[in-house]
């Protein structure tokens, strides 16, 4: 996977200097939503109880080490550069680029972006349909015919998307075996299409955002994975469920 090297005190100039120009650029190409955080607060907890069924439980903890950055990200604030669950080493953090959100199973990340789409929907900035990385497995094995594969690769090469559960999915078995999560990243990330994913952390690296994804690479092949890491802001969610 191909990551800024930061080595050596010329590189290390280098380098600071090309991530602070990137974050130079975001900051100016920020959009300003017709919206304010309250609004937005209101909103999440609104589509989560809508949801789920049950009123969003959180503590200030919660808040501040979590759901600040996605937060902070939708609302194109700068403080999103700065918060701690957001990695940056060697890489810049970017509102063009997609979310990335990294938590153990039953942190209730499904939950989260679900009331995040149904608040965006319809706002074309921030708008993006969410689907399972196993339903996309699915649907490209019901392919029966070369205009159904058109029209699959269609669909998902536009718009902005949310793949939950990325790493879960099983290889797709449909005359020859495919890794179609692969493809669509190395396909989107040719369009440069903001793309959203969810994950769990691969066990052993809970916290570490670069080994992590070091390890998909046998799954997915280095140079997707590069792409995957380059068209995301990586958050490392921290807990084990939503409900605290």
């Amino acid at each position: 996977m191909r990551l800024i090297n930061t080595e050596g005190t010329d590189c290390d100039l280098i380098c600071n200097r090309i991530i602070d120009n990137i974050s130079k650029n975001t900051i100016s190409n920020k959009i300003n939503h017709p919206f304010s955080k309250a609004w937005l607060w209101e909103q999440f907890k609104m589509e989560f109880k809508s949801y789920t069924g049950l009123p969003f439980e959180y503590t200030k903890n919660y808040i501040n080490e979590n759901l600040s950055a996605i937060f902070l990200y939708f609302m194109s604030d700068i403080a999103f550069l700065n918060c701690e669950n957001l990695y940056k080493e060697g890489v810049a953090p970017s509102f063009d680029k997609g979310l990335l959100l990294v938590g153990k199973v039953g942190f209730g990340k499904t939950d989260l972006m679900k009331s995040f789409e149904a608040v965006m929907k319809g706002y074309k900035p921030h708008h993006f349909k969410m689907v399972s990385v196993d339903d996309v497995v699915d649907q490209y094995e019901a392919i029966k015919s070369p205009q159904d594969k058109i029209d699959f690769y269609d669909y998902y090469n536009r718009g902005t998307i949310l793949f939950d559960d990325l790493f879960s999915e099983k290889i797709a078995n449909n005359y020859g075996h495919v890794n179609i999560m692969k493809e669509l990243i190395m396909r989107r990330s040719r369009k440069k299409l903001k793309t959203h994913f969810t994950m769990n952390p691969v066990e052993g690296y809970e916290d570490d955002p670069k080994g992590n994804l070091l390890v998909l690479e046998s799954f997915y092949g280095a140079r997707a994975v590069d792409r995957l890491f380059n068209m995301c802001n990586y958050i490392n969610l921290n807990g084990k469920s939503k409900r605290v």
